[in-house]
């Protein structure tokens, strides 16, 4: 692992990012929702997997893009692609955020506010 790890709730011991009544109820229902399937099929997926497949997903989005040209337009088949993908990798990011009882819209905006502190030099030219 290469940089730093940043603290993301370091006021609070991460105790402010955890999944619970303060909570986005959509995020919260979706969550919900996804932890009674993985349940009702019989599914007991660990984090190490969860991980796993989390990669496996986001690597099918990039294969979208393998041979393209930076700037070619999506035909319609891949935007529909590439959001049916994007959504598996939804799906893994948050049964992981589930399974370490996190919400991830309050994980969002705590590294959003981090990276809202990087500068980067960038060349236009």
């Amino acid at each position: 692992m290469n940089g730093k790890i940043h603290n993301l709730d370091p006021k609070h011991h991460g105790q402010a990012l955890l999944l619970d009544e303060t909570s986005d109820p959509a995020i919260a229902e979706m969550i919900q929702a996804l932890v009674e399937d993985r349940k009702s099929r019989g599914w007991h997926h660990d984090l190490k997997n969860l991980a796993m497949a989390l990669n496996v997903e986001a690597s099918e989005v990039m294969d979208i893009f393998t041979w393209k040209d930076v700037g070619e337009p999506l035909s319609d088949e891949e935007k529909a692609h590439t959001a049916e993908e994007l959504a598996d990798v939804l799906i893994y990011t948050f049964d992981m955020c589930a399974k370490l009882g996190l919400d991830p819209l309050k994980v969002m905006q705590a590294k959003h506010r981090i990276n809202l502190t990087r500068h980067h030099d960038v060349d236009n030219s």
